[in-house]
């Protein structure tokens, strides 16, 4: 019979405190360990679609994240001069929530915190030792951790990735920038009522612009797009770029596009901007008693919309799955990498072909015919995403 019961978690972000609470329902201590110096608030908003919200009701938080954040289980689909074009209700599979990551992480917090769970802060991960029947964890400022296994959620530039598995050290930059923004609370832009039940997607000749309301108590604005941007930029040059300069560029892109498009953009402070990249195939997520989930294993990108609740499903089968110690933790590693892997690189190529695809410039014949085609092809939209919404690992 194999004993596991610590295990070291990398990464505090999603899917290593979920991890950690189902490791704790199954008797395994976890300890999370992060390379930021303390928690925080970076990030605009994002959907935990109904399959990451099935895995929150398992941790009792379900409830907890639907009124930090706004419950949403339509799409509206619209040309850039704002006429509707697409809408898919998707309430049969459930409810998604848009939140804002700050709100979500600070659940996630919360509930580890009752559990007894703790997180250790300023622990960069540097060399990984696994003896066989042990695992050591070395940090950057010296320390140590030992434990029976290691399980990485530290994201798409994951240190634990490079080191068990070298050659995939760098995820691929897509060619894209994810940019968006939050609107004031106190916002008084004028926008329709019912935008702020759903999902809102608007396609132009090229390009999608996106929002949605972050907040059901009071509508709350996030906005979203993808720009390309040749050749990659590194984090500080990126962020060199002042706001006016980001704002002033998403202008330029969405200009004359419906309203409230250009009142959104020019109404936001601060213009969020980051690269975009993807890890579409690796050889294995797991190696000897070392496993990556999330990010870490398969990042994607936005346009996927499914990059949280991915690792939210990582996070419950592996927990669930790690629960049974008559089964060596090698082995379980592998059952949940095969169990789940395939789903993973399909969402990962399909969010790389959401993007690709809006770089294809439409001309005026184009935009026409495809205005027209869209309601015939919503059917097929809405299969896709109940398929990926209705899935349910089991035990």
């Amino acid at each position: 019979m194999t004993h596991t019961h610590r295990a070291i978690v990398i990464g505090s972000g999603i899917g290593g405190p979920a991890l950690s609470l189902f490791l704790k329902r199954a008797g395994i201590e976890a300890r999370i360990f992060e390379a930021y110096p303390g928690p925080t608030t970076i990030g605009g908003g994002f959907q935990i679609a109904p399959n990451g919200m099935r895995v929150l009701a398992a941790l009792g938080l379900a409830e907890q994240v639907s009124r930090a954040g706004a419950p949403t289980s339509e799409f509206r689909f619209r040309n850039h001069h704002g006429r509707s074009i697409g809408h898919i209700d998707l309430s049969r599979c459930g409810t998604g929530v848009t939140i804002m990551r700050a709100a979500f992480q600070q659940v996630l917090l919360d509930a580890a915190a009752r559990e007894g769970l703790t997180i250790a802060y300023g622990r960069r991960l540097c060399a990984i030792e696994d003896s066989g029947d042990e695992i050591t964890a070395h940090f950057e400022d010296g320390s140590e951790a030992r434990g029976d296994m290691l399980i990485a959620a530290d994201g798409v530039h994951s240190r634990a990735r490079g080191l068990i598995l070298p050659d995939h050290a760098k995820p691929q930059y897509t060619g894209m920038l994810g940019v968006g923004g939050l609107l004031g609370a106190a916002s008084a832009i004028p926008v329709d009522p019912a935008d702020a039940r759903q999902l809102n997607f608007t396609m132009g000749a090229r390009l999608q612009f996106g929002y949605a309301s972050l907040s059901a108590s009071a509508p709350r604005w996030g906005w979203w797009c993808h720009l390309p941007q040749e050749p990659e930029l590194s984090r500080h040059d990126l962020h060199a770029l002042n706001d006016a300069e980001m704002r002033a560029r998403v202008l330029q892109a969405f200009r004359g596009w419906h309203a409230p498009i250009e009142a959104f953009v020019s109404a936001t402070d601060q213009i969020m901007r980051t690269a975009i990249y993807d890890v579409p195939a690796l050889p294995t997520w797991h190696v000897g008693r070392v496993m990556l989930i999330g990010d870490a294993a398969h990042a994607m990108s936005p346009a996927g919309g499914q990059g949280a609740s991915l690792a939210l499903e990582d996070s419950m089968v592996l927990g669930q799955r790690l629960a049974d110690r008559t089964v060596p933790v090698e082995r379980v590693f592998g059952n949940v990498e095969a169990l789940l892997r395939g789903r993973a690189e399909r969402t990962v190529a399909l969010a790389r072909e959401n993007d690709e695809r809006q770089l294809k410039e439409f001309g005026a014949v184009g935009r026409w015919i495809r205005d027209r085609a869209f309601p015939l092809f919503a059917p097929m939209i809405a299969r896709q995403l109940e398929k990926q919404y209705a899935f349910t690992p089991g035990v």
